[in-house]
């Protein structure tokens, strides 16, 4: 583990003024540490007593730093490290409240747009709940407790430099983080699962229909291929957060931690663009005019935003799985994983949202005919009534489905062609 500066104390070894001694000193610091520091400062610019050139001279911290990294253990270079800082006045660093807040407020905004959206789905709003309603209660079971650990990951120490966390509380933060990888990967395709039982309630089409079902079918594969991979990224297990100070009681296999979170995120990115892909198409075939187009297929497109976010979080991995700095460097990864899970919640949420605000404030939300397409799909209510309204041609058996009622004959043609 590096050292930034050097022990103040340790100018004691070398004047009667501070009126310590070797043996003062070994109390404090790790015997290797001291073994470095006594032997490093007489062939430095520093004079003994000077401590502003012992804390920052760069050759001499230089110097320790290897020494230490290759003389003493990483529990005895943490515990250096945090007296050399506390002795040369190193401000200390926190972040925790980026980890809880971030945490909490994001859940909280999910939790929020997820009432709305069941709030809907109630048949005094004209709702009716579907697969795609019930795989979202799946998911936010999952994300309450990824909310609620950012909580106690925060009280724990996450957001600290890892020399200022007790031994322990790193060991049950790595702990923690363990079980969150899983939960983290299954919500991401849960969520985009959702998302396609929605489409599968307003496209009847059948090959439209057998290429969701395929897209579904991606994402149950990577819920069980990386999580299995998550669970198993350590032989034994438990390995995955005992490790980390290299005296863990017995062999041990990890994988490439680094490479599998990269991996990871490629091909959870490569999904959220196939699945919001999937329907535009469709939309653009359809024959509406151009404004109407655009709105429809940028409602559709609202997914891009988790996208986005998966594109930011790349780059708080470029340290995650090879850091030195467990507590500070899984800040960033963190936070923005939980976001990306936050956000994406929310985006699926969207077309409910809008129905419910439509139907409470309806002087706000005017009812257009594109107003009202966007709510009989958000809705998820039988079509076969408005399809009368609309068409004096005979039913078709489409009484599963949601249509777009802006859309004229043709383009409804087009979408319940099989």
């Amino acid at each position: 583990m590096k050292l930034l500066s050097i022990v103040a104390v340790a100018a004691a070894v070398f004047t009667t003024a501070a009126q310590a001694d070797l043996s003062a000193l070994a109390g404090v610091l790790p015997p290797c540490a001291l073994k470095c520091i006594v032997s490093s400062i007489p062939g430095s610019p520093c004079a003994p007593t000077d401590q502003a050139c012992i804390c920052t001279n760069p050759e001499l911290n230089s110097k320790i730093e290897l020494c230490v990294a290759t003389s003493c253990t990483i529990r005895e270079s943490l515990t250096t490290k945090n007296v050399t800082s506390t002795a040369c006045g190193a401000p200390v660093r926190d972040r925790t409240k980026a980890v809880s807040v971030t945490g909490v407020v994001g859940g909280a905004i999910a939790f929020l747009a997820f009432l709305l959206r069941m709030a809907s789905r109630l048949p005094y709003f004209g709702g009716q709940f579907g697969w795609d309603d019930w795989t979202m209660v799946l998911t936010m079971m999952l994300v309450i407790p990824l909310t609620a650990l950012s909580v106690v990951l925060a009280d724990l120490g996450l957001g600290l430099d890892m020399w200022k966390v007790p031994f322990d509380n790193i060991t049950r933060i790595l702990y923690i983080y363990y079980f969150d990888e899983s939960v983290y990967l299954s919500i991401l395709p849960l969520t985009k699962i959702s998302i396609c039982f929605f489409y599968l309630r307003i496209f009847p089409k059948k090959s439209f229909r057998i290429a969701t079902y395929v897209v579904i079918a991606l994402n149950v594969c990577y819920l069980i291929v990386w999580v299995l991979i998550s669970v198993f990224q350590c032989r034994p297990i438990n390995a995955a957060w005992r490790h980390w100070d290299g005296e863990y009681p017995g062999p041990y296999k990890c994988n490439n931690i680094n490479a599998q979170a990269w991996a990871g995120a490629a091909v959870n990115m490569f999904l959220d663009i196939v699945t919001m892909c999937l329907p535009l198409y469709e939309l653009s075939k359809l024959s509406l005019s151009l404004r109407k187009k655009i709105s429809v297929m940028i409602m559709f497109s609202v997914g891009s935003f988790v996208t986005v976010v998966s594109i930011v979080r790349l780059q708080s991995l470029i340290q995650y799985g090879n850091t030195h700095n467990v507590t500070w460097d899984y800040v960033a990864v963190g936070y923005w994983s939980t976001i990306e899970v936050d956000v994406g919640v929310i985006c699926a949420c969207l077309p409910a949202i809008r129905s419910l605000l439509m139907h409470m404030f309806p002087s706000v939300f005017k009812s257009t005919t594109h107003g009202s397409t966007m709510a009989s799909m958000s809705r998820g209510t039988p079509a076969s009534s408005r399809l009368d309204k609309i068409s004096h041609k005979p039913k078709e058996d489409t009484s599963d489905f949601v249509p777009l009622v802006d859309m004229d004959a043709s383009s409804r043609a087009h979408l319940a062609r099989p």
